[in-house]
């Protein structure tokens, strides 16, 4: 079954301590931006003030061009998941610090990234998950990019037990359809951070799925 992860993607220590403790109130897991504001547009929080939750399983995507800058504050931060994208620099150095640290690597795909163009990074044996993008890089809400879901079924094909995850314009009217093309999770931002009751509002996405 699908997981469903509420997102956290602010530039305010106040704003994340306040989203991170109410995702820990109904949900089991929790997606963390980052950005450098080059890579995406948007600046936002560093990892150094950000801090995990010891009740949620923490993914973080790193939105960075060069994300080697900012990866030991990452690593401190001791999440189950990093997420660095494909379109990014120095990566193989990266995903041998994340191997050497034990930590579960993840890439991500921009819409103009290919899953073929996977195999020129040469990153196969560390990767176990891979983020299809299907938004607006470094913001919530928007619409979803559903065309991307075609990756989805390549990624099947190309790669054993790999774990996909999807990031972009999720709500009440897509996610069974993003679901049911083979996303295992399910990350999602404006949908709940905007919703009046959030806890209900993933209630609604849980049944939906």
């Amino acid at each position: 079954m699908a997981v469903i992860t509420p997102t956290i993607t602010t530039d305010d220590p106040h704003v994340y301590r306040d989203q991170m403790e109410l995702i820990a109130s109904y949900a089991e897991g929790v997606h963390i931006d980052f950005s450098d504001g080059d890579f995406a547009p948007t600046k936002l929080m560093h990892p150094e003030e950000a801090w995990r939750h010891d009740d949620l399983v923490t993914h973080t995507h790193v939105m960075c061009r060069e994300p080697l800058k900012i990866l030991e504050d990452v690593i401190s931060l001791e999440t189950d998941l990093v997420i660095l994208h494909a379109e990014a620099e120095g990566l193989k150095e990266c995903f041998e610090r994340l191997a050497d640290n034990g930590t579960r690597a993840g890439i991500a795909l921009l819409p103009e990234t290919s899953v073929n163009d996977l195999k020129e990074l040469e990153i196969d044996e560390y990767i176990e998950h891979v983020l299809v993008f299907g938004g607006n890089l470094g913001y919530q809400g928007g619409e979803a990019d559903l065309d991307q879901l075609a990756k989805v079924a390549e990624l099947r094909d190309k790669y054993d037990d790999i774990e996909i995850g999807w990031d972009g314009g999720v709500n009440n009217t897509n996610i069974k359809q993003i679901v049911d093309a083979g996303v295992d999770v399910v990350n999602i931002g404006g949908y709940l951070k905007n919703a009046e009751d959030p806890k209900a509002a993933y209630k609604i996405l849980q049944d939906l799925i």
